[in-house]
């Protein structure tokens, strides 16, 4: 089972009968939320809106149906699978009891000379990390050759030999996470990190996640309007709330 099945097929267990009063579906992220007033997000891939005037989805209309009909939208492609994740994330996140909140780096101590493993490109956070005189490598897709940044080829070669992962929940979305977490398995900490991210975690048993590092919605309104008028986090981080959720790996 994919990991985008697997959040979608827990977060059934916990949808009943509730259903979505609106889905938006921006340039850079996806808002569901649902009619008891929940709410979620989840990342967009830009190149799914390169395909003509309209967008195949497996079922419409979004508004209105039930959770579980959006939910088993996971694995039919890329933008289904921002649609479910942001209908798993409005059911599930609720349920979330975060162990801190704020950015996931303020709480996480590095050391000089650890190997750091960054999968897609946290900007704000590589000085952050750098300062500390941790080593690290970032892969991301289309890398600039002379950035210094690997291409995602090189995650199975590499990946292993750090000792700490971050890795965007974008991964989901994309359907790469199942094979970065396969060569992640032996690093001593690796951080799922970004609003995509479920914070249950029930869904992360059998990974080799240690850290859930995700956002609540805080401001519904605002979240709607900013998600719909093409914006991403540095418009919409006002309106979430970052928490962090600590998983016990010792199965």
């Amino acid at each position: 089972m994919k990991f985008v099945e697997k959040i979608a097929a827990h977060a059934k267990q916990f949808a009943g009968d509730r259903k979505v009063r609106t889905v938006y579906i921006g340039l850079s992220y996806c808002y569901a939320e649902l009619e008891n007033g929940s709410s979620g997000l989840a990342f967009v891939f830009k190149d799914v809106h390169s395909a003509g005037c309209n967008i195949d989805l497996p079922a419409r209309p979004l508004a209105g149906a039930g959770a579980a009909t959006l939910l088993d939208f996971a694995g039919k492609g890329s933008l289904a699978n921002s649609v479910c994740l942001a209908v798993a994330n409005a059911v599930l996140n609720p349920l979330a009891e975060p162990d801190t909140r704020g950015d996931f780096i303020e709480h996480f101590r590095l050391t000089p000379g650890i190997r750091v493993g960054m999968v897609g490109h946290f900007k704000p956070l590589v000085p952050l990390i750098r300062e500390t005189g941790a080593d690290l490598t970032v892969f991301d897709l289309d890398p600039d050759p002379f950035s210094g940044i690997l291409p995602p080829e090189d995650i199975p070669r590499v990946l292993p030999d750090c000792e700490v992962g971050l890795v965007t929940a974008t991964s989901i979305v994309n359907e790469t996470i199942d094979d970065i977490l396969l060569h992640g398995k032996d690093l001593k900490y690796l951080a799922l990190i970004g609003p995509t991210t479920p914070l249950v975690p029930e869904v992360y048993d059998g990974t080799p996640v240690s850290c859930a590092s995700g956002a609540l919605v805080a401001d519904r309104e605002r979240m709607r309007n900013a998600v719909a008028e093409a914006g991403g986090m540095q418009v919409f981080s006002p309106y979430l709330q970052k928490v962090n959720v600590y998983l016990d790996r010792t199965e």
